[in-house]
């Protein structure tokens, strides 16, 4: 079965659109994302254009503030300051950052109420205590698919160990009763992990790689590769050769990258229903 993003993303946009409608109608918010993107990379743009266009049919006010250059002092400070007010509900800071800046020093002044990339050590750590207010929106996408598609828990195997994916992905879905085995590139016969376990979740940044030796015909294969090669754009797993074995699979483009897109607002909901909870705007 073809597990499509785009029908899963659909309907929480949807979602999300009615819920974000309703708190501008009661509390007179202007809800605002502030994207901070340092340097001019092409990738960046891209990515920062999709959520300004994603959020202006959701309702909210996208900024991008474009740092050509900047210290890592001056970008604290314009982070705290976007901290402090309250007319700004949710901030993320643009990957990659340009050397010397450190992407993770850098998001780990953002107020973890207003962190809607999930990215900051305080959110991360919330994910061991079953608290996803905010989590990573990558992670978040992948669970959305299972529990969309009713993919009971069981045995998972994620090719990824990063704080994006693989250790966030792990978290949510120990929370959801599966036994996750992480594996990297140390990782000794990942073939034989993949296949014993009913749902692969694929994240190496390698086009194609993943072939039909790495499932059975019970697997479900969530591919969350994005690699880019001309106009053409391909994921981490060979969908031609298994999408004939495996009982499931993501597609690429149209399966993880799209509910991403929509999970980073889910992000950003939560992060803005806090801060009218605890009266923070």
């Amino acid at each position: 079965m073809l597990l499509d993003g785009k029908v899963v993303a659909s309907e929480k946009m949807e979602r999300l659109k009615s819920e974000i409608k309703g708190i501008i109608e009661k509390y007179g918010i202007e809800p605002e994302l502030k994207l901070i993107q340092v340097g001019n990379d092409p990738a960046s743009t891209i990515y920062a254009n999709s959520k300004i266009k994603r959020g202006t049919k959701l309702g909210i006010n996208v900024t991008l503030e474009k740092f050509d250059n900047i210290t890592m002092d001056k970008l604290v400070d314009y982070i705290k300051d976007a901290n402090a007010n309250p007319r700004i509900n949710g901030i993320m800071v643009e990957s990659p950052l340009p050397p010397p800046l450190n992407f993770q020093e850098v998001v780990d002044n953002i107020s973890f109420y207003k962190d809607t990339d999930g990215m900051t050590s305080f959110n991360q750590g919330n994910l061991y205590t079953k608290n996803e207010m905010i989590a990573p929106a990558t992670a978040r996408a992948v669970v959305d698919i299972l529990e969309y598609y009713k993919i009971q828990p069981g045995n998972a195997c994620i090719i990824n160990r990063s704080a994006v994916v693989g250790r966030p992905l792990a978290m949510l879905l120990l929370n959801r009763d599966y036994t996750v085995t992480l594996c990297h590139s140390k990782t000794v016969d990942i073939k034989r992990i993949a296949r014993e376990n009913k749902v692969l979740v694929v994240a190496i940044g390698k086009p194609d790689y993943i072939d039909e030796s790495y499932v059975t015909s019970e697997s479900t294969v969530i591919d969350v590769g994005i690699n880019y090669s001309g106009n053409k754009i391909s994921g981490d797993v060979n969908f031609d050769s298994v999408s004939n074995k495996a009982k499931n699979i993501t597609p690429v483009p149209g399966g993880v990258g799209i509910v991403t897109a929509t999970d980073i607002f889910e992000n950003f909901l939560n992060g803005m229903k806090y801060q009218i909870k605890e009266k923070l705007i």
